[in-house]
């Protein structure tokens, strides 16, 4: 129940003026993507003659949704861009988590890209997870036929 003398202003007191407040949000590019989305933003590309012409041929793959640099994978998916640490971390969750199953490299590049998440050096990345893994190293040679055929 209300107060009522809280839902009554005090007469013998001014009521604060209403003021309007303006709130940016600022979310920037990794930076291995900031090339590209200078170029969707501003129609910028750097100077180099080369680099240039890799982003223009690169460009079409990207987005820009709800001020987040997205890339458009093969299946029609929408990517979000991060940077390669979060990257990791998302690898080692999704390879040591709660549900984490110790999978191969490329099973886990696969999840992390149908999870809705892109940075290019993924591939290194999730070998140098699946290395640095005691468990996928002790266990990885392991045989799980039988010795002899029936």
């Amino acid at each position: 129940m209300l107060n009522p003398a809280a839902v009554i202003p005090n007469p013998g007191v001014a009521a604060p003026e209403p003021t309007m407040v303006a709130v940016f949000a600022v979310v920037t590019a990794p930076s291995w993507a900031l090339p590209i989305s200078e170029f969707l933003d501003n129609r910028v590309l750097p100077m180099d003659e080369t680099e240039a012409r890799q982003i223009q041929r690169r460009v079409s793959a990207y987005s820009i949704i709800n001020n987040e640099l997205v890339k458009r994978s093969t299946t029609g998916v929408f990517q979000r861009c991060v940077e390669q640490d979060k990257g990791i971390e998302i690898l080692l969750d999704i390879h040591q988590g709660e549900c984490g199953h110790h999978a191969t490299s490329r099973s886990l590049v696969d999840k992390a890209f149908r999870h809705g998440f892109y940075w290019p050096t993924t591939l290194q990345d999730v070998e140098s997870v699946v290395l640095k893994c005691e468990g996928c190293q002790r266990f990885s040679k392991r045989s799980h036929q039988q010795a002899s055929a029936q």
